[in-house]
């Protein structure tokens, strides 16, 4: 059965991947080939596998159950990265509790994920806000500018995960990781020692977020690279309340305007 980390892009979704994929290594220290332990849904993998049209979003949408009956013939507990919304598309469901465990969606601030998505697209501000509060948008693919993930907006996405009560789900925010590390990470553990067979270990706990540290990833990255990254550097500042000083007040505004809803009820206005 599937487990999935989810987020809208720039979330802290590579973050936990990171930790997670250590925590369930036999290897103490961490690289990125650790990640293939939780690959990204859909893939390039699965469309070969099924023979399903990759360039045709529709023929994505009415196979994802398809293809997460076929991952979940390992039967065993599979973690899965993704940032499409939790939406039907032509009666089509992105997942069902036929095939979910559980997830664990990661939310941020939309003011600061804007700093950090302009970055890793190398557009606009302007531009990715209107990626940002459009329901319609898809992750953005340099490679024939595929259309592969529904995103729709920042709240949407947030919302339609909340809104997924079929299964038990956590919601952790980013900036919990960075301001309450370890209770963030034990209560992410916990949450998957609950539904799965994973066990809890704080020793070990507290030696993966030494080794997925934030320093840790983009120290990793400048030495090695890191084949996620998009125009620009991926592992560019993780800080929380960035947009106070580098986003301009406009910008501020009309986030705050169209997003004000959701970020009141997360604490951020």
């Amino acid at each position: 059965m599937i487990v999935w980390i989810a987020s809208y892009p720039k979330s802290g979704n590579t973050w936990v991947r990171s930790f997670l994929t250590n925590y369930l290594s036999k290897n103490k220290n961490f690289d990125f080939s650790q990640l293939n332990k939780i690959s990204r849904f859909p893939r390039k993998e699965l469309y070969d596998d099924l023979n399903i049209n990759f360039k045709n979003f529709n023929d994505i949408a009415s196979n994802w159950i398809t293809m997460q009956e076929y991952i979940n013939l390992k039967n065993e507990t599979i973690y899965l990265k993704t940032h499409n919304a939790m939406v039907t598309v032509n009666n089509s469901k992105f997942t069902n509790s036929n095939n979910t465990l559980g997830f664990i969606y990661l939310v941020r601030d939309p003011r600061d994920i804007i700093l950090s998505y302009s970055s890793h697209l190398g557009i606009s501000l302007e531009e990715t806000f209107e990626l940002m509060k459009y329901d319609l948008s898809y992750e953005v693919k340099t490679r024939e500018n595929l259309k592969e993930v529904l995103l729709g907006s920042w709240s949407s996405n947030y919302n339609s995960w909340k809104s997924f009560k079929s299964v038990k789900g956590l919601i952790v925010k980013y900036e919990d990781l960075v301001t309450k590390t370890e209770d963030s990470f034990v209560k992410i553990i916990k949450y998957l020692e609950k539904i799965s067979n994973l066990k809890f270990d704080l020793d070990k706990l507290k030696k993966c977020i030494i080794n997925t540290n934030f320093d840790t990833l983009k120290k990793l990255e400048t030495e090695k690279g890191f084949n996620e990254r998009g125009k620009n550097i991926f592992f560019r500042k993780g800080k929380v309340g960035d947009w106070k000083e580098n986003l301009d007040h406009k910008i501020i505004k009309k986030i705050e305007e169209i997003f004000y809803k959701e970020m009141k009820e997360l604490g951020y206005l």
